[in-house]
């Protein structure tokens, strides 16, 4: 998955620059010259080398030279050269380019053991006659330069911090003058100030212009004193001026620095601190507030006493070792202690989040090299071991520490080397060394064994290397130069989505991808993955994922930061330890959290310490403000979907415990009546257009991954049940962000509580095409079918599909997600073609599959009425209410259902006239009607034609008297198709009654 990219060898670069300028200036051939050092690199992104050569005014003695490569122009030059040879250790360059401070080491031959002194000087490199001062400081330990860079260049003033490692931070303010047009010189003698005492560790970060050092503190009194090592922040402005913003304690196993007598320093090139050789830590911080203490801990230093095996050293087979490749591939390493393994611990300080990470790594083939690299990626903490390990740690601010990208090379290194070995024309695999002096290197695998050879990663990264990325950070290889870029190799981010055996691992990686990339051609492969095993428990949870990230996402793009911090981004749980396993079941790695109990952060806003009132906030202020939100709002922050379970248990457990109004009831009987009606109009080959159901209102433009639509999925109604639920998600939202947003903000509560109900409604649609487009595609009816033909066999696809869509609507139920209407009506048609009857029934009657009119108006359309289907029909108009089955029986219009109908015509009639309570004297009356009608045939109501059958005549006037009587007494307007009543229907129901139901001889019958 994460793969390095060669960009560039600065030290070959170089040297070609070094070769070309003795070729200009004809100097001789000779075998004294170096390979050039790296030194620095500013924050202009300029990065300064030295190297030792003759000149032509040295008379063929070596000395020193210090050249300068600028990435933007991708040129090399010149800029000084020394009157002697010396060991260039530390060496930085002034904004106006005319100044050059650097340090020399040397061991001191008067003194029997031979001394290590440093010694700093500052040289004049834009006039001709240059001049060199000493800043009179020869010290035995580190001695580190650096010059200061501002908004506003000035040639009147410079300034620069020099670090005397285990003595004092010091701060030199350099007064300019110009000397004619020959240049800028030191107009006078530094003035200097101290800035701090004893200091351990120090990092300077040179586009930030920020200054960390490690110091010691005494707290508490007589026998209970104590020590605590503190790492503080020093942030500089212009014109030098400067805070002390944060101080941290160190809550983690550091080493007693002060108790040790001397430290131990390595040539590490372009450090931008104390190169310490048994001590790897640094800070990495970003923009937007975060800020984490990145600390390997080393068991085997001086610093620890003596240097011995670690009790983390294990005798036992690892399974960094156990190859089943063939032998030609050359994978394992040779090594004669093959059994030796190790555990590697690190800890990520997230004074953001007050929290300190700790991942132990076990398994690890024993070597006192193993030095781990920390780095950026995206706003992923990367924690490197090339060869054996890469951990992706989400721990920016923006959200809670989870889905942590644990890669080991147990499980995954095999296939990464094969993929990137180049292999031969005669098909035999080389030994994986690196291709040098090729114009197009393919990016190489971190946990390949080809990377094994990338152990001098510095955690120095570099910048503007490239001009058409130049805010991008480079990984620099200090053994040979080398500056690589990270690349993601997405097809091998996918085989691990499929090979791995935790289900963490596959939340992580959709996480990563839902969130980071947003490349939606990755999901759908993704899902593609899922899909290829439906059953899994793991489905739900990774669909669950997709709905709560692509939600986040699409709000972050509308809403502010104090917004988006109480919106859910993830179904996982947050700060809470992670573990990876191997196939054999084997813990290969852990995290744990603990907290970090105390942060001291400066208090004064970025205007109050630049002293200038057009500053806007800084990192600082965010980091603040975000850690003074945490302690008032300690508990959970983030809306969650309990808060609605609870919610919508109260309701319906509530007062009168109804769980619909009768508004509710009208709205879904409305809902089915005007889909049934619109169905039932229609023919199904002449399916309505896509254009005609989608929402005018608030048009989705189609997906140029997944296509059209289908049809659906193309209306923007949704159900009732759903429109509950966005009601009351929006109310409980709102609600919840007036709680927990400043007074100024909350007026904007509800509309964002509106835009997330209404993206939420899109990414459930969006999910749901997805899923079709998994199977859809394969299905035997064409895309303008609103609904399957209920009659066809169905398919394995169709039934994998059902599958995929279960698991969905189980998803949405669970978050409170909303689901269209469209869709409610697909997923019952695949229920009623891939289930048995009783199944479906099972699905039907627990509320998992809805009677929806489309539906219904499918069923009635499709199936004959053959005796099975008759039964089948009955059985599915019985589950829905009374008035909205009585209008599916009008519309099928089969005998049972007109004798249903006729039934309950007659019933109601005689049973309201007994209830009613009549008067003898209206009876008499409608007796004596009925009378006069039977013997005048020729004046029988004219509303009918003459009847052959004069006792059901006699039977249908009397019905139609109670019923206008009826009327007559309540004087209530009956609706139109209960009055008048259809003599016509009741007399076609009896007659076809008798005729079919009724064994009886008529003809015997005297009338």
């Amino acid at each position: 998955m994460i793969e390095l990219k060669k960009v560039c060898s600065l030290t070959q670069e170089a040297a070609r620059f070094i070769s070309s300028w003795r070729r200009q200036n004809k100097l001789p051939q000779t075998d004294t010259t170096e390979i050039p050092r790296l030194l620095n690199q500013e924050k202009d992104g300029v990065i300064l080398f030295t190297w030792d050569d003759a000149t032509e005014y040295s008379k063929g003695s070596i000395v020193s030279h210090v050249g300068l490569y600028d990435p933007a122009t991708q040129k090399h030059q010149l800029i000084w050269t020394y009157s002697q040879r010396a060991n260039i250790v530390s060496c930085s360059i002034n904004q106006t380019r005319s100044l050059l401070a650097f340090t020399v080491f040397r061991k001191d031959s008067n003194s029997a053991k031979k001394k290590d002194v440093y010694t700093a000087f500052i040289a004049e490199i834009q006039v001709s006659n240059t001049r060199v001062f000493s800043l009179n400081l020869e010290r035995s330990n580190f001695l580190k330069v650096q010059f200061l860079y501002s908004s506003q260049v000035s040639d009147k003033e410079c300034h620069m911090i020099v670090m005397l490692h285990r003595e004092s931070i010091g701060l030199y303010r350099i007064p300019l003058g110009r000397v004619g047009d020959k240049g800028v010189v030191m107009s006078d003698q530094p003035s200097t100030e101290q800035m701090t005492k004893k200091f351990y560790w120090c990092q300077w970060d040179a586009i930030q212009q920020r200054l960390y050092y490690v110091h010691y503190h005494r707290y508490g009194t007589g026998d209970n004193q104590q020590i605590q090592p503190y790492i503080t922040s020093v942030q500089f402005y212009d014109k030098a001026q400067h805070d002390n913003v944060l101080d941290v304690p160190i809550h983690f196993p550091f080493p007693q620095l002060r108790a040790s007598p001397k430290q131990h320093y390595a040539p590490y090139p372009v450090h931008h601190g104390i190169p310490d050789l048994f001590l790897n830590m640094v800070v990495l911080t970003q923009t937007n507030g975060t800020f984490c203490v990145c600390y390997q801990h080393l068991t085997e230093t001086p610093y620890n006493g003596e240097r011995r095996r670690s009790s983390s050293r294990r005798s036992r087979k690892s399974p960094a070792h156990v190859t089943t490749s063939p032998s030609s591939l050359n994978l394992s390493l040779s090594s004669e202690n093959e059994e030796d393994v190790m555990e590697i611990s690190y800890y990520i300080c997230m004074v953001h989040h007050a929290k300190v990470l700790n991942g132990r790594v076990s398994g690890i083939p024993f070597s006192a090299k193993h030095r781990l690299h920390f780095s950026w990626h995206s706003d992923y903490l990367m924690v490197i071991l090339p060869g054996h390990f890469t951990h992706l740690l989400n721990v920016g601010l923006e959200f809670e520490p989870c889905h942590h990208i644990l890669l080991h090379d147990k499980s995954l290194r095999l296939k990464s080397v094969v993929n990137q070995m180049p292999v031969t024309p005669e098909g035999s695999t080389p030994s994986p060394v690196f291709p040098q002096n090729s114009e197009e290197e393919l990016p190489v695998s971190v946990l390949s064994r080809t990377t094994e050879q990338l152990c001098h990663l510095s955690n120095t990264c570099l910048h503007g290397i490239q001009k058409d990325s130049p805010t991008d950070l480079y990984l620099f290889e200090y053994s040979r130069g080398d500056v690589w870029k990270v690349v993601v190799n997405t097809d091998i981010l996918i085989d691990i989505f499929t090979q791995t055996v935790m289900p963490a691992a596959r939340a992580a990686l959709l996480h990563y991808v839902l969130l980071r990339t947003r490349d939606f051609w990755l999901i759908k492969r993704l899902f593609e993955m899922i899909s290829n095993d439906i059953a899994s428990a793991e489905v739900p949870g990774l669909m669950a994922e997709f709905l709560a990230g692509t939600t986040y996402s699409s709000m972050r793009r509308q809403v502010d930061r104090e917004c988006l911090r109480l919106l859910p981004f993830t179904v996982a749980d947050t700060f809470r330890g992670q573990y990876d396993k191997t196939g054999d079941g084997v813990i290969q790695a852990r995290l744990t959290y603990s907290t970090l109990n105390s942060v001291k952060i400066g208090t004064r806003t970025a205007q109050d310490r630049q002293r200038r009132g057009n500053v806007g906030d800084d990192m600082w202020d965010t980091l603040r403000r975000h850690l003074q939100w945490m302690q008032l709002n300690n508990q959970t922050r983030r809306f969650s979907k309990s808060v609605i379970h609870k919610a919508t248990q109260q309701l319906e457990t509530g007062a009168g415990g109804k769980s619909l109004t009768k508004d509710q009831t009208s709205g879904i009987a409305k809902a089915f009546l005007s889909s049934f009606h619109t169905r039932i109009s229609s023919s199904r080959t002449d399916s309505p257009s896509p254009a005609s159901l989608i929402d005018g209102s608030k048009r989705v433009r189609p997906d140029t991954v997944l296509g059209n639509a289908p049809p659906f999925l193309q209306s923007s109604n949704v159900t009732q049940a759903a429109d509950n639920i966005m009601t009351l998600t929006r109310e409980l939202l709102s609600s919840h962000m007036n709680r927990h947003m400043r007074k100024e903000s909350k007026s904007k509560a509800h509309t964002v509580a509106k835009e997330y109900v209404y993206c939420q409604l899109q990414q459930s649609r969006q999910l749901c095409h997805l899923l079709w487009n998994l199977r859809g595609p394969l299905l035997p009816y064409t895309e303008l079918d609103f609904l399957p033909n209920l009659l066809d066999p169905y398919t394995e696809d169709e039934y994998e599909l059902f599958q995929l869509f279960e698991r969905y609507y189980y998803t949405c139920q669970d978050l409170a997600f909303p689901i269209l209407q469209g869709f409610s009506s697909y997923f019952t048609a695949l229920g009623a073609r891939c289930l048995n009857k009783s199944l479906l029934f099972q699905y039907i009657d627990r509320g998992v599959l809805q009677l929806t009119g489309d539906f219904m108006a499918q069923v009635l359309g499709d199936l004959p009425d053959a005796s099975e289907n008759v039964t089948f029909k009955q059985q599915l108009i019985s589950r829905l209410p009374v008035d909205l089955a009585e209008e599916c029986y009008r519309q099928w219009n089969h005998p049972l259902c007109q004798k249903y109908l006729a039934q309950k015509q007659v019933t109601q009639l005689l049973t309201g006239a007994s209830t009613t309570g009549a008067s003898d004297n209206t009876a008499d009356a409608v007796r004596v009607q009925s009378s006069r009608n039977r013997s005048d045939s020729v004046s029988m109501n004219s509303n009918h034609e003459t009847m052959a059958f004069p006792p059901l005549t006699s039977f249908l006037q009397l019905l139609e008297k109670l019923d206008e009587l009826q009327r007559m007494q309540s004087n209530v307007k009956v609706p139109s198709r209960r009055s008048p009543i259809d003599s016509h229907f009741l007399e076609d129901v009896a007659l076809y009654h008798t005729r079919t139901e009724t064994s009886y001889d008529l003809s015997t019958v005297n009338f």
